[in-house]
């Protein structure tokens, strides 16, 4: 577990974490594994019709008007990373800054009371700063998927149906079973900009579960809950992440949560 816990410490992976999670969330303990139920076939422009349908009705229940308003967020919460019994073997607090407008974002990191690590998503590009390396650009790939995340999560349905490239309803699926209780529900693909994000949501259309790759681990999924109204919009207070395999990896809890707040003007100045 403390290799993959160095994985996931990779300059993007918390930012990409943070970001898809920020308005969602869950429970706890390592539940037994799952395989996703198959669904019926359906015919690409039935799919299509009935996932415009199914986005319209996605982001409704996420938070309608409020969601498509959504400018900035300002978070803190607190990361788990747990070993293979569930136990937790290290615990980050992490607090992110995100305006949607422009596309920008920063997620400070501490342990023991002392920053450990920084990134910026500005204008200028994606940084991460730490107390050892001092401020640097991040590798292309890593600083992709910090503006993939904008993709994902409640934040990604903002847009409704304009500008998507592909949405699909895929039918009714299983994913996991946590506690004995089976993560499961229709399953919503949206493509943005070359970005797939496939949500499952209940019957109301809420998004219960989430798959989406991190850079330096591969697919995990999101199982959201326990969520709160902020905003106008739903907000979770945990999140649960597991391997395809169903294994917990991490919880992060949300402390809290503030929407369309304004951040002062230094939020993302970047240190040099």
């Amino acid at each position: 577990m403390k290799m993959l816990t160095r994985q996931w410490l990779s300059a993007a992976t918390l930012s990409a974490l943070l970001l898809s999670g920020a308005v969602q969330a869950g429970g706890a303990g390592a539940p037994p594994v799952a395989r996703p139920a198959v669904p019926a076939v359906q015919p690409a422009q039935t799919q299509a019709q009935a996932g415009r349908v199914l986005l319209d009705k996605a982001l409704k229940a996420n938070g309608g008007e409020a969601l498509r308003g959504l400018r900035t967020t300002q978070q803190r919460s607190e990361m788990t990373f747990v070993d293979a019994q569930g136990q937790p073997v290290l615990v980050l607090p992490i607090t992110a800054s995100v305006d949607y407008v422009n596309g920008w974002a920063r997620l400070t990191t501490s342990q023991g009371g002392q920053v450990i690590n920084e990134q910026f998503l500005t204008s200028q590009g994606a940084f991460v700063s730490t107390p050892q390396s001092g401020t640097v650009p991040l590798p292309r790939q890593e600083a992709k998927s910090l503006t993939d995340s904008f993709f994902y999560g409640a934040p990604g349905l903002r847009q409704g149906n304009q500008g998507r490239e592909s949405v699909k309803n895929l039918g009714e699926q299983t994913w996991l079973k946590v506690e004995g209780r089976e993560i499961k529900g229709t399953v919503l693909e949206v493509v943005t900009k070359g970005v797939k994000a496939t949500y499952l949501l209940n019957s109301q259309g809420l998004i219960v579960a989430e798959r989406y790759p991190i850079e330096g681990l591969g697919e995990v999924i999101s199982v959201y809950g326990n969520f709160q109204a902020i905003g106008g919009m739903q907000v979770p207070g945990m999140t649960l992440g597991f391997a395809p395999n169903g294994t917990l990896l991490y919880v992060i809890k949300d402390l809290e949560t503030r929407i369309n707040v304004t951040l002062p003007a230094d939020t993302f100045k970047v240190p040099e």
